[in-house]
This record gives C-alpha cells, structure tokens and sequence, in this order.
C-alpha cells in the first residue's frame, strides 16, 4: 500500500539541484586543486549544508538541522514518484557490498507500481562538469519485482516528482 504523501518538494530540488550544478561546474571543476580529494568532500560537505538551507529549512525542519560540524540531525524522508513512464537502473548489489553495479537489471516501471526514496543526486562522472540528470533512490516496494526492494537504482529527474512523505512529519 503506497505511504501517503503531503507535501511536492520537487521544485524546491529543482532550485537545489541548480546551485549545487552552478558550484561544482562555475567554482570548483574548472580547478584542478579543488576538484582533488579533499576539496570534493569540501564540495559535499557545502552541499549538504546548502541542502539544510534551500530544502530542509524551507519545510520547517530546522530543529533536525544540526549545529554545524557535528553530525547529520536526523533525517527526512522523502518519496520519489514517477510522472510518466521511465527505466530504474537498478543497483545489482545491496547497499552494504561497498560498491555499486547500476544497470543490473534495467527495469521499466510505470506510474504507481513502486515506492522509491530520495537518496541523492547523481552523476556518472565526480570528476567533471556535473548535470546531476539522475536521481538516486532506495526502492522500498515494487510490486513486479520484489527482489529488488531494498536495492539502490537510478531514474531520470524530469520522469519525476518528489514529495515530503507523511512519516516524515512523525519522525521528530
């Protein structure tokens, strides 16, 4: 049965996904000092802290946004729903194996025949410009292929809306 949702946010991703793309691709990839190790987990940890600010605070969750440095607060959840029909690259492996194989399988999936959850953004390649095209999720039920609940997978953004997810709301 699908969780009730309560809230769109997809425009509020829409704006984050953005800036997040204006700062890798404008500020930190055309340097070849700041796309280096360190300075891409600089670029994530600013992320993160720009998500808290452009999503998080928005929606009211500022009593989950923790005092900079120190832990992630606890989290929101948020449901991915698909607008049109669209392909899952699902992730072969669970999210423990420390690796991830997309595209194992390649699954066709229509409006309301799963549950995914928002994880990230994502692109193929961390070291050039960034277009974060894709979404990375966490399928919670799907109805044709069960065995793969609880695998990652991607999906393009634009087959898709993104909604504050009920339980969030009762997770405080």
């Amino acid at each position: 049965m699908p969780k009730p949702l309560t809230e769109e946010c997809t425009q509020l991703f829409l704006q984050y996904r953005e800036v997040a793309r204006l700062v890798w691709n404008l500020g930190f990839w055309p340097d070849p000092e700041l796309r280096a190790g360190a300075c891409v987990l600089s670029y994530e940890d600013a992320m993160a802290r720009l998500f808290e600010g452009m999503v998080l605070l928005r929606l009211g969750y500022g009593e989950r946004v923790p005092a900079w440095p120190h832990g992630l607060g606890q989290p929101i959840k948020f449901a991915v729903t698909i607008k049109s029909p669209a392909q899952l690259d699902v992730n072969g492996n669970l999210p423990d194996a420390g690796y991830s194989m997309f595209g194992d399988p390649v699954v066709q999936v229509d409006p309301g025949q799963c549950e995914l959850r928002f994880m990230s953004f994502f692109d193929w390649s961390q070291l050039a410009p960034r277009d974060y095209r894709w979404l990375r999720v966490l399928i919670e039920r799907f109805d044709d292929r069960p065995e793969t609940v609880g695998h990652e997978a991607l999906i393009e953004f634009d087959k898709c809306s993104i909604w504050l997810a009920e339980e969030a709301c009762n997770d405080v």
